[in-house]
């Protein structure tokens, strides 16, 4: 099919900004224009195509099957053209992407998500920062990272932010898997053995200590904290250590039988895992399929 007389640049970019935002009304604000003539441009683009890329549902706008494979495309057409215009002015295509990775995803999600990039990408690569929240939400603000995969920010760190939703992710209390009391209560297994808690300055220390308090026991004093599969996992299989971290940080371990555990029924220890990003950026066209994959991985958790 040769390319319909007609469609032009604007019409993917407007496209683009509507798959991406979700809506029409952040669209037109992201491109400065207003939504009635935005609405007129998405229209006139599916006429042009001859398929309806958009199911519309109430405010939101969400792709159909045909909006799905012409959004890989333009991203790759657009992409295309970006290294064109870099090539012949003398600079050299932007292939890097950098990323901030919390534990709970860097695990679990990520590494499939990396080998999908790698594969549709070969020229360009993920360059990937690991830390603590504050510290991945500080250079995130400083574009030092193009977005954050992880935990949900508090609403009082969202200023300037959007966050885009995967999946939901549980906090665990975990021990190894013929750990002598993983049967029992959690509050007798917390007064009787050791326990790890995460770092004080992780996005999820917040909500064990509040689930501590719920259960009257205030005052633990951990053995450790940390968030690091790396350092916890020997320990917990050496000793009788328990230790509290989320689920897609131990994943691999659960359903190889490694750690089993503890019953824990508090609704609360569930919390919101996505995609992070500032409000007042575009989303690069790496950004946009890493975003793609990340969905597509996330729909399967």
């Amino acid at each position: 099919m040769i390319i319909p007389l007609g469609l032009n640049l604007r019409h993917i970019r407007v496209f683009l900004a509507v798959a991406q935002q979700g809506s029409v009304s952040a669209a037109a604000r992201r491109l400065n224009v207003s939504q009635p003539a935005l609405s007129k441009t998405v229209a006139d683009t599916e006429r042009l195509i001859g398929q309806p890329l958009f199911r519309r549902t109430g405010r939101k706008m969400v792709l159909t099957a045909p909006g799905a494979i012409f959004l890989r495309h333009a991203l790759d057409a657009m992409r295309n053209l970006e290294n064109g215009l870099k090539a012949v002015s003398g600079d050299g295509p932007d292939d890097v992407l950098s990323v901030g990775v919390l534990p709970t995803v860097a695990a679990s999600l990520f590494p499939a998500v990396v080998q999908d990039f790698r594969e549709a990408r070969r020229s360009a690569y993920i360059s990937v920062t690991t830390g603590p929240h504050g510290h991945l939400l500080d250079k995130l603000r400083r574009g030092d990272i193009e977005l954050m995969i992880g935990r949900m920010p508090e609403p009082d760190e969202m200023a300037g932010l959007r966050f885009s939703f995967l999946y939901e992710d549980t906090i665990e209390l975990v021990a190894r898997a013929d750990h002598p009391g993983l049967s029992r209560k959690v509050r007798h297994i917390l007064r009787d053995y050791p326990v790890i808690l995460p770092n004080r300055a992780s996005i999820i220390r917040k909500i064990v200590d509040g689930f501590l308090s719920a259960e009257g026991i205030d005052g633990v004093t951990p053995a450790l904290e940390t968030v690091s599969l790396n350092l916890a996992l020997p320990l917990l299989q050496s000793t009788d250590m328990t230790w509290f971290i989320s689920k897609g940080v131990v994943a691999r371990e659960l359903q190889m039988g490694t750690l089993g555990t503890f019953d824990i029924t508090a609704g609360y220890m569930t919390g919101a895992v996505g995609i992070t990003m500032r409000s007042d950026k575009d989303t690069s066209t790496h950004a946009a399929y890493l975003i793609e994959l990340l969905n597509q991985r996330g729909a399967l958790s």
